[in-house]
């Protein structure tokens, strides 16, 4: 193959071309200091490059967010603090107010005070940072609390404003005021106790405030100590209490000196003893329920049975005696011992006390009489005189002495609360009827009714009020219609413990306050005067003092506790989302000085290899300068073609 001059000077001309195009890229890394200048430079490098670029960007999205989110947070958790302060001062003072020690100055003094935090909660909770309200939600350019003289109403929504602080990682930044401000903190009448009272048409499955009471084997046993006799009684057939009322009395019999009655006041039921024709005593009486419980002498303990001129006598000693039996045992004992026969002891012809006869013919002549005036044993068992030949004792009036007993493994005597020793009549345990929307408004307060009269429902800016005073009203369930017909979005019912009613807001965005409207104090009656909210409840806080109505700031003490509780639980959610933004926080820049020297490993160029590289590629095209002018020597006849 031929060579030509165009191809040796092509060929010259592409080669110096190649070594200026070196040492220009190497002059270039050297002056930018960057080894990748143009995507040519390095394709896998420039891609890695834009993806670490990439992420530096989003890191320092992040890390902006988290600025912002902090800055933020650090506010609600200062303004947290001054708010839970707040509250704790209104509690001293609420608990300062609840005595009788201060005058109406210093009650107005106080109220003023309240009132003052009143309108710094109301500041704090409506605090905004360039001009973007805190507690508003999405709303931040609307103010969240709007107050008014019967209560306070939440403007803003319920958006939740959520920072992406990392890839598929965000945080709620903001608090919504309805949470905090107007959160529910109890159920006005959650507590409540009308006490309704026992009536006989009460079902057994509504005592024991619903549990009711197991009857399905329901006997027990009652036990007549005096008589030693026993009855059992089966009330396992009971639906109502009148159904175990007249089990019970139709079961024991007149006979029986026990029936059972419902409580005149309370709930429950009561034992009546009854004294028949006589006061019947058999061998078992026990002496100590001789003479109505009273008993007999027993310091002595002896009495004497002799004739006139002492040549019989006996000395009798019942000192270890307990029952009627183990006295007549004693007396015959004695006799016997002392060789008197034909006399002996026993009961009376009425079986109401004890009797001496003496079957001798002629009779012996004996007398019954005190071994000294300071021994009563005799006349205490009603043997004092003479035999003509029998000696008839008086009616020793045993006090009434049942024993009501289960049997077995059996409760039912200990759930109806009628279980026990009965010496007189006595009031069983309180069954807690059920409160109901049919329970009497008569058999409430133990039966002894209510005086109502009107009260005072505020709900946020809308008031109404209740006359709970017609006598057209006879159920609870008139009296929860009464209320939930006020015209306020609110439900009253019975509470969750079936022992009184309660009234709940049905609208979360404003306050509710339930007060009296007259002196006849119904809301406090009922359970239900307060407010449901750490708003409401200062408000009505101001009203307590103003009224000197000590209760009621009595009563809103536990409601600052458990505001400045919601407060803390509050400040712990600030907390913890602080702590997720600094932790995310120190992880994304130490992401970002990874990500940072990456980028430089890329990217950067070695200034020491660049520089060396250069001085080679410089000395590499004035070589090939050279060599090229010693190659290419044209005459004046190559530039004329």
């Amino acid at each position: 193959m031929r060579i030509t001059t165009d191809m040796v000077y092509n060929r010259t001309i592409f080669n110096l071309s190649r070594n200026l195009d070196r040492y220009m890229s190497v002059e270039s890394m050297v002056s930018s200091g960057r080894r990748i200048n143009t995507p040519s430079d390095d394709p896998i490098g420039t891609h890695h490059d834009l993806n670490y670029r990439t992420r530096l960007s989003e890191i320092e999205q992040y890390l902006s967010n988290i600025s912002q989110g902090s800055g933020w947070m650090a506010t609600y958790d200062s303004g947290l603090g001054d708010l839970k302060n707040l509250y704790s001062s209104a509690k001293e003072i609420a608990l300062m107010m609840a005595n009788d020690t201060y005058d109406d100055v210093a009650r107005e003094a106080a109220a003023n005070e309240v009132q003052g935090i009143l309108d710094q909660v109301l500041q704090l909770g409506n605090a905004d940072v360039d001009g973007r309200y805190l507690y508003s939600g999405h709303r931040t350019r609307t103010k969240p609390l709007e107050a008014s003289a019967n209560g306070v109403v939440y403007r803003g929504d319920r958006g939740t404003i959520e920072l992406e602080v990392d890839v598929s990682s965000r945080i709620n930044s903001n608090l919504i005021g309805e949470d905090i401000f107007l959160k529910q903190l109890q159920v006005l009448g959650e507590d409540a106790d009308l006490h309704a009272g026992l009536l006989g048409t009460t079902p057994v499955a509504d005592l024991k405030l619903g549990d009711g009471i197991d009857l399905s084997a329901g006997t027990f046993e009652i036990h007549d100590n005096n008589r030693n006799v026993t009855y059992t009684v089966d009330i396992s057939g009971a639906t109502t209490v009148d159904d175990i009322v007249n089990a019970i009395n139709t079961q024991l019999g007149p006979a029986a000196n026990l029936s059972v009655k419902i409580s005149d006041v309370g709930a429950s039921l009561t034992w009546e003893p009854t004294t028949g024709a006589t006061n019947t005593v058999t061998l078992d009486t026990p002496i100590s329920n001789l003479n109505g419980g009273s008993g007999i002498d027993l310091n002595g303990g002896r009495f004497l049975i002799r004739n006139a001129d002492e040549s019989i006598s006996a000395e009798v000693d019942v000192s270890g005696a307990s029952t009627i039996g183990d006295v007549i045992a004693s007396i015959n004992g004695a006799l016997a011992t002392s060789g008197i026969a034909g006399v002996t002891a026993g009961l009376n012809s009425d079986g109401t006390g004890l009797a001496l006869t003496d079957t001798n013919v002629p009779p012996l002549g004996l007398v019954v009489e005190e071994v000294s005036s300071d021994y009563s044993t005799a006349s205490d068992l009603g043997l004092t005189g003479p035999l003509e030949p029998t000696l008839e004792g008086r009616d020793l009036s045993p006090q009434p002495d049942f024993t009501i007993r289960d049997i077995g493994s059996q409760t039912v005597a200990a759930d109806l609360g009628i279980g026990g020793t009965i010496n007189s009549e006595t009031v069983g345990g309180q069954l807690q009827p059920l409160l109901t929307v049919d329970t009497l408004l008569s058999s409430l307060n133990n039966k002894a009714g209510f005086d109502l009269g009107e009260i005072k429902i505020s709900q946020g800016d809308q008031v109404a009020f209740v006359d709970l005073s017609s006598l057209a009203f006879t159920t609870v369930a008139d009296l929860l219609n009464a209320i939930n017909s006020c015209g306020l979005d609110i439900t009253a019912s019975v509470n969750d413990a079936g022992t009184g009613i309660q009234i709940v807001s049905n609208l979360t965005d404003r306050t509710l306050i339930v007060e009296n409207n007259d002196s006849s104090r119904t809301a406090n009656t009922l359970g239900v005067i307060g407010s449901s909210d750490m708003l409401g409840s200062l408000m009505l806080l101001v009203t307590a003092l103003q009224n000197d109505d000590r209760e009621l700031a009595e009563r809103l003490v536990g409601n600052m506790d458990l505001a400045m509780n919601e407060l803390l639980s509050s400040r712990a959610t600030v907390g913890s989302r602080m702590i997720r933004m600094d932790t995310t926080q120190n992880r994304l820049e130490n992401s970002r000085t990874t990500v940072t020297k990456m980028l430089s490993d890329v990217e950067d160029a070695d200034m020491v290899t660049a520089v060396s590289d250069l001085a080679k590629q410089e000395n590499l095209y004035k070589a090939a300068l050279m060599a090229s002018s010693s190659i290419m020597q044209y005459s004046l006849v190559d530039f004329l073609r």
